[in-house]
């Protein structure tokens, strides 16, 4: 705790920087891909083989995406540990995006837990390739398909809202202009990501 105490500017700027860079990189091109899911499954199924073709691709799962991710992950949760909640008590405006923050990070954590081990984890002990038919299967189930749209619109708040953070915490955005239009920029962001994304959720349906 005395660590974390003395090195918490640092951990925090790395908190904030793993969120963006790997990890809100991978989510955007992971949604941008499913998107190919509305021109049909053979072009989906395409995109989906020419990644699961690249060299080295456990390697970089690991080193680019599920390392910067525990990191991130472990990190939060220790400040969730640290969080109280003064949302109602303190009615301002970014006291209750750091309330939704909190509450996203966990929803997006259990959705990626489920989402890892259903698509990547037992399709590989399975030899299950994964494709369009066994995304729409999958989708089929109506509470699936639900709690794929909140997990979704979960982890795009978590990352909209966490780039604003990210721009404050690393001196980008300064002053209360740069704030207020950077945050227009970030909510402008999310939504456009979040209709990407639940555009290609509903596509397998």
């Amino acid at each position: 705790m005395s660590l974390f105490s003395k090195q918490n500017f640092w951990l925090r700027k790395v908190h904030s920087l793993l969120g963006v860079i790997p990890i809100g990189a991978f989510l955007v091109e992971h949604l941008i891909t499913n998107s190919f899911a509305k021109f049909g499954p053979e072009v989906y199924n395409e995109k989906i083989e020419w990644i699961q073709g690249l060299p080295y691709l456990l390697s970089l799962e690991i080193g680019l995406i599920l390392i910067p991710l525990l990191l991130h992950v472990c990190l939060g949760f220790y400040y969730l540990w640290g969080w109280k909640d003064n949302a109602t008590q303190y009615r301002y405006p970014r006291n209750f995006m750091y309330t939704l923050q909190r509450i996203t990070g966990m929803m997006a954590f259990v959705f990626i837990v489920y989402h890892v081990w259903e698509f990547r984890i037992l399709t590989a002990i399975k030899g299950i390739p994964v494709n369009f038919d066994l995304v729409a299967a999958e989708m089929a189930e109506s509470f699936i398909l639900w709690f794929y749209a909140a997990g979704i619109a979960a982890s795009v708040f978590h990352l909209a809202n966490g780039l604003w953070g990210f721009l404050i915490h690393w001196g980008i955005t300064v002053g209360p202009k740069a704030q207020r239009f950077s945050a227009v920029i970030c909510a402008g962001f999310g939504i456009s990501l979040l209709y990407i994304g639940l555009d290609a959720l509903f596509s397998f349906v």
